[in-house]
């Protein structure tokens, strides 16, 4: 995994008013990082993740998520505190955003702006190394899951969450993740799932 931390902050970003921040956890198979990734005016936290972030004249995030204010747990259970973060995007299995209510007001507003496609629905059940994520996918009427996850975008989203992990009984629940494709080992509807079968 490429990893940089530095315990200065990246002060051109943080001062830049056209970036917001929102929180996340962001699981790798050799730890985890919870801490505050940037974003750009009227983007999700997909969108930073299939894209670039544009600050100013800069790029960011082509190929590296940064994060700010962060904390590293790794699975001997230390734990090391960092101002900032620089992960490969490729070596991530999924990001999940925490959300608080003012941030959830702001993200209420700020869908107004989106221009998002209504979806349907597909319960499903993602097997990634180390975890196993239980929630909805979205794609076209016609779109089954296969459809959904076998495109060009490297993360797909996942909304009402349920993540057990496959090594102990932790279990973790988000509104919203995003899985990298790349780490999916296979991908189906969960065992107690009401959808009814194709015909």
């Amino acid at each position: 995994m490429a990893l940089q931390l530095s315990h200065r902050p990246n002060e051109t970003l943080a001062g830049n008013a056209q970036l917001s921040q929102v929180k996340v956890l962001v699981c790798t198979e050799t730890c985890t990082f919870s801490g505050h990734a940037y974003r750009g005016p009227n983007q999700r936290l997909l969108d930073t993740l299939n894209q670039n972030v544009l600050a100013s004249t800069m790029a960011l995030g082509r190929e590296f998520l940064l994060l700010a204010d962060v904390e590293v747990s790794f699975p001997n259970g230390a734990r090391k505190s960092t101002r900032e973060a620089i992960i490969r995007k490729s070596s991530i299995m999924f990001v999940g955003e925490k959300s608080d209510r003012e941030s959830a007001s702001k993200k209420t507003n700020r869908q107004l702006n989106y221009r998002v496609k209504p979806k349907t629905p597909l319960s499903a059940e993602i097997h990634l190394p180390l975890y196993v994520l239980k929630g909805q996918i979205y794609g076209e009427a016609w779109q089954q899951i296969l459809d959904v996850v076998d495109r060009a975008d490297k993360f797909i989203a996942l909304t009402d969450v349920q993540i057990s992990h496959t090594l102990n009984d932790a279990q973790l629940k988000f509104d919203f993740v995003a899985v990298n494709c790349d780490k999916i080992i296979y991908v189906g509807e969960p065992a107690n799932s009401t959808e009814p079968s194709p015909q």
